[in-house]
């Protein structure tokens, strides 16, 4: 119970962050919400590979036996039976060192729904880039904390404990507990506290796609802002500023096609009613967006460098 205490609390704490709405707060419930997804995702792994270290251990001896020089055939074919049985040393380096190996590893197992993977690794990286380089998406800050709690509680859900102790716990977990009557299977604790916080904190879909969605459309067009400036700058046709903006690339990658492609699959996510398909769809798009965007915006500073080199020359300085 001690390590559904730990969760528990990193969960309700995040429902008062949420309460604040602030982006100092919103931005440390992300952090908790990954953290709490990751730990339990943690010992979900060690659980799934502990049921495979016998195997581990004999292909282990089998192997070391084999590099000797010592091996039979026998030995041979119990090395080529076992090895589809196991997680390799390598792979499981990788679920130990990677938030996305551990979702993908749990996914494989069945021991997370398929529909969360893309929404995870996506959220992830928005966690990453808030706690490590400083950089927050302050327009979609609150919808993608609400998605995320959302999730992580589908990932809490997913906990099965193997024995309950007796040590003391706080209010957090108290109430989850079973009262006097034993209304609650304790080895379903975690189903009903996910559910509980789930419908506390509520995920208000037409909003978060609302949100999503707008979001989308105002970085469109701040593109096509960017892209006209370099139309009017270079005397370019509307194609040729779109190549002149992926300038270097053998193979320019983003075509006029792509950005329309964009702008309609944006649109279309207000008809999206399932929830890890609009996330997944709208961070799709996120993905496809940014690389280009990028250059957009950057061929514009250089537009403006320019333009003030040219004032700058102009004016005798």
């Amino acid at each position: 119970m001690k390590q559904l205490e730990l969760v528990i609390v990193q969960f309700e704490e995040v429902k008062k962050l949420i309460h604040v709405g602030r982006v100092p707060q919103l931005r440390l419930a992300l952090i908790l919400l990954d953290s709490a997804a990751e730990l339990i995702m943690h010992r979900k792994v060690q659980g799934e590979l502990h049921s495979e270290q016998w195997r581990f251990e004999q292909l282990e001896r089998y192997r070391k036996i084999e590099n000797s020089g010592q091996a039979n055939d026998w030995i041979r074919e119990q090395i080529a039976e076992l090895e589809p049985q196991v997680t390799s040393k390598k792979r499981r380096k990788k679920i130990n060192d990677v938030f996305g190996d551990k979702v993908e590893f749990l996914v494989e197992r069945d021991a997370l729904p398929t529909e969360v993977l893309p929404v995870m690794a996506r959220l992830h990286e928005y966690r990453n880039e808030t706690y490590h380089r400083d950089e927050h998406r302050v327009d979609v800050l609150l919808p993608a904390v609400l998605i995320y709690f959302d999730v992580a509680c589908t990932v809490l859900s997913t906990i099965r404990p193997r024995w309950i102790d007796d040590e003391e716990t706080g209010p957090e977990l108290e109430r989850f507990l079973p009262g006097p009557g034993g209304s609650t299977d304790v080895f379903r604790i975690p189903e009903y506290a996910a559910a509980t916080l789930r419908h506390e904190v509520g995920l208000d879909l037409t909003t978060v796609r609302s949100a999503l969605k707008n979001h989308l459309l105002a970085r469109l067009e701040e593109l096509e802002d960017c892209i006209r400036e370099v139309m009017g700058f270079c005397r370019e046709t509307r194609p040729e500023a779109i190549d002149t903006i992926q300038w270097g690339e053998s193979d320019p990658v983003v075509s006029e096609e792509d950005i329309l492609s964009w702008r309609e699959r944006a649109e279309a996510l207000a008809e999206v009613d399932e929830k890890h398909a609009m996330f997944s769809e709208f961070a799709a798009i996120e993905i496809a967006l940014e690389p280009f965007e990028k250059k957009a915006v950057d061929a514009v500073i250089r537009i403006d460098e320019e333009i003030n080199l040219q004032i700058d020359i102009a004016r005798g300085k």
